[in-house]
Order: structure tokens, then sequence, then C-alpha cells
């Protein structure tokens, strides 16, 4: 069924692809990370963004992890999303149409982002994915990475143009997230964990989250406080920015992305199943001293991180 503007929100799970020791995809690995994250109370999977590494992958390679993803969410009863960000247009097109066949319940879409488009450029892109492919909501990876940030006009020009945009993943401040609402009040902006409860108020409604599958029982506690506009809640997202301080953005100055971080924060609870600290050359991967520094740092400073599995 596809996605809507009323069903659209939660904390959705964003998995790394389990890798084995000969680069292959652990596809039984991946499922079974499915299964595990859905019991949990996710609210959905989505494949392919930057933890998922969609720009490392081959078409076969996509298209199992694609098949995977969607067949193990429908078994559980819950929606999945498909990453189809790619370089040129047709390539995207081609991918969002086999996200549709396999029954994805929504794509999301960063613009292709080699060289930088104009907001015409970026506008008839939407415009013709859409049209290539009727019935099939985006939401949009709205990243820096793709040297196309969304603005208030260019959604505005979207929207005119009758794309089916339902929500957005990222904006860069709370003025930002204002403007758009009033433009599409019932659009759903999805923001990092570590602002969600003091973005609610200005109408975040939903996290791509990282966190969720390390610590599955304590982030969706989380995501209820949020909804309940609760202090608690206010004081949960602030160990979790000192913890992106603190601990996270070291490694970022160190050359580590999204991937190498990710799989950590897994690796540290054990919730997740399969090789985890292998990201893709030539990027960095985490390494087992990583992983218990984590483990170590949360114990010390956010103990229910590890113990909200």
């Amino acid at each position: 069924m596809p996605l809507t503007t009323e069903t659209l929100n939660g904390m959705w799970a964003g998995l790394p692809v389990p890798w084995t020791t000969q680069d292959e995809l652990d596809e039984a690995a991946l499922r079974e990370n499915v299964r595990r994250i859905c019991r949990a109370g996710a609210l959905g999977v989505y494949t392919h963004g930057t933890t998922g590494e969609f720009y490392a992958q081959t078409e076969e390679e996509w298209k199992r992890v694609v098949n995977a993803t969607v067949e193990e969410c429908r078994s559980e009863g819950k929606p999945c999303q498909v990453g189809c960000t790619a370089l040129w247009t047709a390539e995207v097109i081609r991918r969002v149409l086999y996200a549709q066949r396999m029954g994805a319940d929504g794509v999301q879409i960063a613009f292709p982002f080699w060289l930088e488009l104009t907001d015409d450029q970026a506008l008839r892109f939407l415009r013709d994915v859409a049209n290539a492919v009727p019935g099939i909501p985006f939401i949009l990876y709205n990243t820096t990475r793709s040297k196309k940030p969304l603005t208030v006009d260019l959604l505005r020009r979207s929207l005119d143009a009758r794309v089916p945009i339902i929500g957005c993943k990222g904006v860069q401040n709370k003025q930002e997230l204002q403007e758009f609402l009033k433009i599409s009040p019932e659009l759903k902006f999805f923001v990092g964990e570590y602002e969600l409860a003091s973005y609610w108020s200005s109408g975040a409604r939903g996290c791509y989250s990282s966190f969720v599958y390390a610590c599955p029982r304590f982030m969706l506690r989380y995501f209820d406080l949020c909804e309940q506009g609760s202090k608690e809640a206010e004081h949960i997202e602030g160990g979790l920015k000192r913890f992106i301080a603190e601990y996270v953005m070291p490694l970022i100055r160190r050359g580590m992305y999204d991937t190498a971080l990710d799989r950590c924060f897994a690796a540290m609870t054990g919730f997740l199943t399969g090789n985890l600290l292998q990201s893709r050359q030539p990027y960095d991967s985490p390494t087992q001293k990583d992983v218990n520094d984590c483990r170590e740092w949360c114990s010390n400073n956010l103990p229910e991180f590890v113990t909200g599995v």
C-alpha cells in the first residue's frame, strides 16, 4: 500500500548492508536484520541511503537488497521505502520502476549530485521521474551531499507541478522547517535523532534512524516521548547530542562516514547479525576498538543506549 502524508511518520530504520569477508552480499543476514527491526517495532525500513551504500553496489546487488528488504517487510506487515538515488535521470527512473514493481511503499530520492543542478534542472528531474512512474510517492533526501538543497521556492514549484512528494528527510533549521510547512502543512519532515525532541514543536514528525537498530526499545520509547511533548524526551536528546559531539565527531574528523559509524553503533549492542564491521572501499570501516570505545562511552554516559536493546 503506497505511503501517504497521513501514514508517513515514526522512526524508520536505515540498515547497513552486511557484506561477507569476500565482499559479497550476505542476503540471509540482511533478511534476518529486516525481520528483527520490524519485530522490534520500527515503523518501517528503508534501503539505499548513505548507510545503505547505494553508491557502492552493482545493479544486481542493488536489486537483491531491494528484493530482500521489501519481501521481509511485507511478510512482517511493515512498509518499506527504497532509495533510488543515482547520477542521471534515466537510471533513477529505472530504479523507481523496479521498486514499484517489487511492491515498495515509497521511494527516497536525492538530486543527482556529480554536477550541481539549477532549480529548473532539479524541477525537471523530479517532474520527469514522476511522469515516468506514476502512482508511487516520493520522499526527498535533502542532503548537502547532493549539492542541491531543497528551497522554499523549489518545493512550491515541485508541488505546483504535481510531483507526488509526501515527505522530506533533512532540513537546515527550524525556520526552514516552518517555512516548508507553511507551503504544505500535510508534508512530513524527518530530522536526526539528536534534534527530534526540539524540532517536534516546529513540525518534525519522524526520523530515519541509525540508532534504532542499535537500541530499539530505548529509541522507540524516545519517539513516543517526543510525540507526548515530554521533558524526558529533551533530556534524552541532550544525551544523544553529547554522544555526537564527544564520540561521533572525532571519528568524522578522522575520516569515517555514515556507513562506518552506523555499523559501529549496531555492532556495539549486537542487535543485528552478520559481518557489520565492513564498509566498501575506499571508505574506512570501523574497527573493533571503535566498537569497544563506543560501548565504553555509552556505558559511562548514556547507559540506556547500551541496555535498551
